[in-house]
């Protein structure tokens, strides 16, 4: 055995395997070379675990010849031996010729040392010392020593392997990520390109079915027409609802702040919906008081229309709903508020109701949600405001759609 102290041993194994800029299986076959000297035999080789095809591979050995080669868990080696036994397994000639059949051309050996590498219960693989170059099996000692040395290296394999799994397990979600993203890219241009192209025949419908309404009408053709445009307008919202918030989260729609009386754009928002309320004899109330705000006339005003829709929808014939323009002064904010007396909203889904494509059905007393886009529209366009938008409960069993606005000229970057 070298002079060189074990100490000295591990330190310089654990140099090798340290090192940054080399491959593994390079920092492998110094190691074995190493131990060839430091043990003074003729051969040395180490054997690893292959877990994908669950083989015993040698992946570093004083003799390149063997480098690359296998055996099966399953077959009856000296080195698998040892790894069944959990022990060091020592061969002499006599022993080895029981292995003939698979390894006589590997062990054409005077004795084999072969001893089991792992680390907390796992098996990482096997080193094996073969022939000492003074013709005599190693020592008690240098048994001891050997399998002391291979405790400590077994840490470093476990700590390399362990991080090649990671880097690989890495790879495969990136790469994953990296399709997902692709697809995801895909589905949305198809998705941009099929609802930009309803605009046209949506537009053309709801001109038709305008023209119509101005002839002389019975009664029921007139419902028919006016169920028919509200249907259309009702599409024609989906179908901006899915454009602006793709746009909204690519950062393509602007702010643009004007002056504006809160009161009155609700006024006409509410406005819009007479036909509907009419028939469905539902009472719309507007509460509060004009307000002059620096807002987005439009967005804003979409934003109160969706959630008078999501209101409508979701209130029995004959009930009411309560649209509130309210100011914090505190907070100088301006706080707007939409209450209705349909069903509730479970507390563990109220965050999610504004999520994409997200649709909460099942019960009597749960809201479902349409296309899932008005409620995602709406947050992105008060958070582009700088604002918030959250769901209570009313009081009374139904729901309550709240959004604060500052009174700031300060645009928000999506």
């Amino acid at each position: 055995m070298s002079n060189v102290t074990i100490e000295r041993l591990i330190y310089r194994i654990g140099s090798i395997l340290l090192q940054e800029a080399v491959v593994f299986d390079s920092k492998l076959q110094d190691i074995v070379s190493l131990l060839a000297g430091y043990f003074r035999v003729e051969k040395c080789s180490l054997m690893l675990i292959n877990q994908e095809d669950l083989t015993l591979e040698v992946r570093a050995a004083t003799n390149p010849a063997i480098i690359g080669f296998k055996r099966k868990l399953s077959d009856v080696t000296i080195a698998t031996r040892a790894l069944i036994d959990d022990a060091p397994f020592y061969a002499d000639k006599k022993r080895l010729s029981y292995f003939i059949p698979l390894d006589a051309t590997r062990y054409s050996s005077e004795f084999s040392l072969s001893l089991p590498v792992k680390y907390c219960d796992r098996k990482i693989g096997v080193l094996n010392l073969t022939d000492s170059k003074s013709g005599r099996q190693l020592t008690k000692k240098q048994q001891e020593t050997a399998v002391e040395v291979v405790g400590h290296l077994a840490i470093y394999l476990y700590a390399a392997q362990t991080k090649g799994l990671l880097e690989a397990k890495l790879q495969r979600l990136e790469d994953t990520i990296m399709r997902l993203v692709k697809t995801d890219e895909l589905k949305t241009n198809l998705t941009s390109f099929i609802v930009h192209d309803l605009k046209g025949p949506i537009s053309t419908i709801m001109a038709n079915l305008d023209m119509l309404s101005y002839d002389a009408l019975a009664p029921q053709q007139l419902e028919s027409v006016n169920l028919a445009l509200d249907d259309v307008y009702k599409m024609q919202r989906m179908v901006m609802n899915i454009l602006d918030v793709m746009k909204l989260e690519e950062g393509k729609i602007k702010i643009f702040r004007e002056e504006t009386d809160i009161y009155e754009l609700a006024k006409r928002e509410v406005a819009s919906f007479k036909n509907i309320l009419s028939m469905r004899n539902i009472e719309a109330a507007l509460e509060g008081g004009p307000h002059l705000c620096y807002i987005d006339e439009n967005l804003i005003g979409r934003t109160i229309s969706n959630l008078l829709i999501n209101a409508i929808e979701h209130s029995p014939d004959a009930a009411k709903i309560t649209l509130g323009i309210g100011h914090d002064e505190d907070k100088r904010e301006l706080v707007v508020s939409i209450t209705d007396q349909g069903p509730g909203v479970p507390d563990e889904l109220k965050e999610k109701i504004f999520d994409k494509f997200f649709q909460a059905e099942g019960g009597a007393r749960l809201r479902k949600v349409t296309t899932g886009l008005g409620l995602t529209f709406c947050k992105l366009v008060v958070q582009a405001h700088g604002g918030s938008i959250r769901l209570e409960d009313s009081g009374e069993g139904g729901a309550r759609f709240v959004f604060n606005l500052p009174e700031t000229l300060e645009e928000v970057v999506p």
